[in-house]
């Protein structure tokens, strides 16, 4: 059974009525977790290479939505992955379309956005699920290692983020489930920069998701709490390893000094296989299925919950108080 909880209401950032061009619009409470009874959405998801992305777009498929299931680097190392899904939807008829999108480009962003759009007519939901892990102490990586994570895990689905809201705004409703992770409330210190750009994401989906309810477009998280086993981990031991072959002979000294983290994390590198993915895909199926208004706008899923979810409800009260507080109080009424 998956470890899935319903966000306590402590920690719901409620859904608010939002001023907008002097008329109210109201949104319900979040609720529990249950089927909406509507035609299954038109999705686009990033990070279908492998892992919880490749995953979701078999999932939501079988469900009968039209998938649009984007990665990286098609013609090249995603090609196999990519040949794969594309097999797999001609023989089970399943409605899924491969697309390259570089969550680093601009460019590939609206070029997938675009095709998507012209292919479907609409986007009703978008999974921002694309991300990265650049492990290491802080202090032995270069600049541009640490800002690798923020770049792509943070202003990557930021960039997605925007490309797809205003066709959303023109439909006139949308969701958008924004994975993050448990490292986005506790810190592992020898993933500091991982730590670093889900930070910056969970903040930046609080701050969309106040503005986005005047357009009739929910936000929601997901924060996998355990380690579970995908690509993401061998690909994290791929960029140490390019960072180690990077590090010049005055810094290749602190290796010794960090001897003992360096071993420490790359235990904690080690997927869990008691762990199964299929539990954070179905979550986010799950959440996909509520109705309009009734998510939650945090899920967490995995053996930690326990753990996460205090801090979750702690900062919910706290962003509560602070809303209620505010200048912007009068744009952003709490229910």
């Amino acid at each position: 059974m998956s470890q899935i909880t319903d966000t306590p209401a402590g920690m719901r950032i409620r859904r608010r009525t939002v001023l907008q061009a002097g008329a109210a619009v109201l949104l319900v409470a979040a609720g529990p977790l249950r089927a909406q009874e509507t035609p299954p959405p038109i999705v686009l998801i990033t990070g279908t290479s492998s892992g919880f992305g490749r995953k979701m777009a078999e999932g939501f498929a079988r469900r009968g939505s039209r998938v649009f299931a984007t990665m990286r680097d098609m013609e090249r190392r995603n090609a196999p992955a990519a040949k794969e899904l594309r097999t797999l939807a001609a023989q089970e008829k399943l409605a899924i379309e491969v697309l390259e999108l570089d969550v680093l480009s601009d460019v590939s962003i609206a070029a997938a956005v675009e095709r998507a759009i012209t292919r479907a007519g609409r986007i009703d939901l978008l999974v921002s699920n694309a991300g990265i892990v650049v492990p290491g102490p802080v202090e032995l990586q270069p600049p541009a290692y640490f800002q690798s994570n923020i770049e792509t895990n943070a202003f990557g689905a930021m960039r997605v983020i925007k490309a797809v809201v205003p066709h959303m705004r023109q439909a006139g409703q949308g969701t958008i489930i924004q994975m993050s992770s448990a490292l986005g409330r506790a810190i592992d210190p020898m993933l500091g920069g991982y730590c670093a750009s889900k930070l910056v994401l969970e903040a930046a989906c609080d701050a969309l998701g106040y503005k986005l309810a005047a357009s009739n477009i929910e936000v929601a998280v997901v924060q996998p709490a355990g380690a579970y086993p995908t690509r993401f981990q061998s690909n994290g031991l791929r960029y140490w390893e390019e960072l180690l072959a990077s590090l010049g002979p005055e810094e290749r000294p602190m290796l010794d000094l960090y001897a003992p983290h360096i071993k420490a994390m790359l235990a904690g590198l080690e997927p869990d296989t008691s762990l199964d993915p299929q539990e954070v895909a179905d979550a986010v199926l799950r959440l996909a299925a509520m109705g309009f208004g009734t998510r939650p706008n945090r899920l967490t899923v995995g053996p930690y919950i326990d753990g996460i979810d205090p801090v979750n409800a702690a900062h919910g009260q706290l962003q509560t108080d602070m809303i209620g507080h505010s200048p912007a109080a009068s744009l952003f009424t709490l229910k």
